[in-house]
């Protein structure tokens, strides 16, 4: 019996260890793929901007970020998605609307025509535990609204 007291306290450390292993291993919170992606506008990668995915039935999470260079990568929660893309206009056109007055018609900063986001028709399926949605955005045709 000289040694049940080692052996035991050996069992116990070896419990411990296995537990404070396993406790490492699971996530916390829901489930998320990782979301990547090119976005082009009118045939070109968008420049800079940012992308959210919003569950389509309004319920749920959001996740969103960045677009740089046409690319984006993020963790997003499965599920169908409506996606909203944004990107402000350069400021050569914010500028040309500054300098015309306060007269002029109203011009939108935005880039990205309201169908692709505000208005957004984009629903894509993100799906565990990669998802890649490349968009190819087309301008809004010549008197639509913005």
């Amino acid at each position: 019996m000289k040694y049940a007291v080692p052996f035991l306290t050996l069992a116990v450390w070896i419990v411990a260890a296995a537990a404070a292993g396993l406790a490492g291993c699971g996530r916390s919170g829901p489930a998320e793929a990782n979301v990547h992606g090119s976005v082009a506008f009118d045939g070109k990668p968008l420049e800079k901007g940012t992308i959210t995915f919003l569950p389509s039935d309004g319920k749920g999470p959001t996740a969103g970020g960045e677009i740089k260079d046409g690319q984006y990568s993020f963790r997003v929660p499965p599920g169908p998605k409506r996606i909203e893309v944004r990107s402000p206009k350069t400021k050569a056109v914010v500028q040309r609307k500054v300098q015309e007055g306060p007269q002029s018609p109203a011009v939108s900063d935005e880039l990205i025509p309201a169908i692709y986001n505000r208005q957004s028709t984009l629903r894509k399926e993100v799906q565990l535990p990669e998802t890649r949605i490349d968009l190819d955005l087309k301008p809004a045709p010549l008197g639509a609204r913005r």
